[in-house]
């Protein structure tokens, strides 16, 4: 014998299914986004494969605050800082997009695991953090001295990790701890 459902419960989960579906799917896109987008340049930097997250993340990891780039800076030091949060920042968002494409579904389905609702949460921390420290490392970058570009791709960082806390927050009321407590009449005496 099962469960009748009413009409009007039944079309209130349909708009909450197709809400988090339109929030875990502008999760992703707003990922994918993130990584394409421009990033943190040095102007002076005369070898830039791509201002992509991937090839920041590598003039950021490899780049000397000695190098040629830097010499306006007020203080070698001060460049070096602004490179490492730079990168700091970067290193953020890579993790949060790792996990988060490994987790966006969290933020649709109906019934949500403790751990990867956990994951969700790692994600959307993890961008916050990387686009907040990669505009650290911009203004201590200019601060020193150094001509930087900032580009776009903080702007969708953010919002990504915004909806993944959001998201994450929210699928606390769908979580399930175990099958068993969820389902006993499944079990015999």
């Amino acid at each position: 014998m099962g469960i009748r459902v009413s009409a009007d419960e039944l079309e209130r989960r349909r708009r909450a299914q197709f809400g988090r579906a339109v929030m875990g799917i502008s999760a992703l896109l707003l990922m994918i986004m993130s990584a394409v987008l421009p990033h943190v340049m040095v102007e002076a930097a005369t070898v830039v494969p791509g201002r992509s997250l991937i090839p920041a993340s590598r003039f950021f990891l490899i780049v000397n605050p000695n190098a040629e780039a830097f010499q306006g800076a007020t203080s070698v030091a001060a460049a070096g800082m602004g490179i490492s949060i730079t990168y700091l920042g970067l290193a953020f968002q890579q993790v949060g997009l790792i996990t988060g494409v490994a987790s966006f579904w969290v933020l649709i389905v109906d019934d949500v695991g403790r751990w990867t609702r956990r994951l969700v949460m790692v994600s959307g921390v993890s961008l916050l953090l990387g686009a907040s420290t990669v505009g650290l490392g911009y203004q201590l970058l200019s601060n020193a001295g150094v001509p930087t570009l900032l580009g776009t791709a903080w702007i969708p960082t953010l919002l990504a990790g915004l909806i993944m806390v959001i998201g994450g927050r929210l699928a606390r009321r769908r979580l399930v701890s175990t099958w068993y407590w969820e389902n006993p009449e499944i079990v015999q005496p």
